[in-house]
């Protein structure tokens, strides 16, 4: 199955998830209250993001996964014009940039999905994506354009 999903570009997959997850956030939140059903949407994005970073670490070279390799998602990330990255640093322990456009917000606010769900579809993933992709692997981001700042600030550490 991942074969199939892989061929559609990031931004549709996202935009699809984001429809039908709105409405079973809507539902859940009916049978078991607002924040039963937000730690339950937390949960399922965290193991589908953990799950992805694991799928994108076995594609690393001999199999073992390196700051280098990770550095590739970025291309990933961008395709279809679902970023815009600026100001990219890496050296042996870490790599920062910055997301000056995020077409993710600009997809959620066209299909009307609530602001205060557009960081779970999206932001929470990738501490939980970097988490599977290795151990050695952590994410600092101070701030994110779906929570109202202009730009998000990445940092991966690498230890």
């Amino acid at each position: 199955m991942d074969s199939v999903l892989s061929k559609i570009p990031l931004s549709a997959r996202r935009a699809i998830e984001a429809e039908i997850i709105t409405k079973i956030m809507v539902s859940a939140e009916k049978r078991v209250g607002d924040l039963e059903a937000r730690a339950i949407l937390d949960d399922a994005i965290a193991t589908a993001a953990f799950s992805a970073g694991q799928a994108f670490a076995s594609k690393a070279p001999g199999g073992v996964p390196s700051l280098e390799h990770f550095a590739k998602v970025l291309d990933i990330w961008q395709m279809g014009g679902a970023l815009d990255i600026a100001d990219i640093r890496q050296d042996e322990t870490s790599l920062s940039f910055s997301v000056i456009r995020c077409g993710y917000v600009n997809i959620y606010r066209d299909l009307g999905i609530p602001a205060g769900l557009h960081a779970a579809l999206s932001c929470s993933r990738d501490a939980a994506f970097a988490a599977g992709y290795s151990p050695r692997l952590s994410l600092e981001r101070p701030e994110t354009i779906a929570q109202g700042a202009r730009r998000c600030a990445f940092l991966f550490r690498w230890t």
